[in-house]
């Protein structure tokens, strides 16, 4: 497994933008998509914002660093040297535990599910931070309590895939590999 705490690839796109910075448009894009969705939009509207969210989920998929190390390790560190390895391990077992629940619910679209599993990731991925991975399980979240299957659909797969590389990132801190 890859050094989870290795300093992330330089976007050629953007050479001049420090790695720790590049998903900074993501997560910004992410808050004005969260935002939007609070309002009332029209039928047509509302499809072309799961239509966003969906392609905004395949970048952040895709996007270095869905960790900041820097709150993992204060986790870490507030857990201190004897819990940290117990915190972890329950930390892998919880994320795996939601990552079953919520892809279910999404397979069988449970609002109740999907709302009470994204609720749990939305905290997990705070505390872990995975700061995209938390705005995505809002998203998703309020789509829904809101009944929005539209936004349900089009969150799903970037959220299982961003809970999916946190799992492998905490799987690698309860290894050893920090």
């Amino acid at each position: 497994m890859a050094d989870p705490f290795a300093a992330p690839p330089v976007d050629p796109a953007h050479p001049d933008l420090h790695p720790a910075d590049q998903g900074q448009p993501l997560a910004q894009l992410r808050a004005a998509l969260t935002r939007l969705a609070g309002c009332a939009l029209p039928d047509p509207a509302r499809q072309a914002l799961a239509e966003a969210e969906l392609a905004l989920s395949a970048l952040e998929a895709i996007a270095p660093d869905p960790v900041d190390k820097t709150v993992f390790a204060a986790l870490l560190e507030m857990a201190g040297p004897e819990l940290a390895p117990e915190l972890t391990a329950q930390m892998a077992a919880d994320l795996r535990a939601t990552l079953a629940a919520l892809a279910q619910g999404l397979a069988q679209a449970d609002r109740a599910m999907v709302g009470a599993q994204s609720h749990v990731l939305v905290s997990l991925a705070g505390a872990g931070g995975a700061r995209r991975l938390e705005l995505g399980a809002q998203a998703l979240n309020r789509a829904a309590l809101g009944g929005d299957a539209a936004r349900m659909r089009a969150l799903g797969p970037g959220v299982l895939a961003g809970l999916a590389a946190l799992i492998g990132f905490v799987e690698g801190a309860a290894d050893g590999k920090p």
